[in-house]
């Protein structure tokens, strides 16, 4: 029995198709194994940068605590950032204090406004119907 031309011919447009479709799946998956790596990557070196950045923080302030203890002298070089991290500090200082001025003043106005309504006579309000 032979096979039928027009069914062969489909039966090959089929595995064409098929064919081509794996390759291209193939294709995505390699791709996509490639951003997963890059990412995984960027992450490991976003990471490794924080971490670098933390030790540098921890070693400027063990640094500048030296430095204020007087353990520590650093060279004139230095004196500007010095007295940018003293500035830093008193703004800081400054603000943190001017917080609390707000709290307190917040605090008293409370208070006083909690004397007032104590002190205030209360109206009474009658309900239901005048006597005759």
């Amino acid at each position: 029995m032979a096979a039928d031309p027009k069914q062969t011919e489909v039966m090959r447009q089929i595995n064409e198709a098929f064919q081509a479709a794996e390759a291209k799946l193939a294709k995505l998956r390699e791709a996509v194994e490639r951003n997963t790596e890059l990412a995984r990557a960027n992450g490991k070196a976003a990471f490794l940068k924080d971490k670098k950045e933390q030790t540098h923080r921890e070693l400027g302030e063990a640094v500048w605590q030296s430095v204020q203890a007087g353990r520590l002298e650093l060279p004139a070089s230095f004196a500007r950032l010095l007295q940018n991290i003293a500035a830093a500090e008193k703004a800081a200082a400054d603000h943190a204090a001017s917080l609390t001025d707000l709290l307190r003043e917040g605090e008293e106005v409370a208070d006083r406004l909690k004397v007032k309504t104590v002190a205030r006579p209360q109206k009474v309000v009658a309900s239901g119907t005048k006597k005759p």
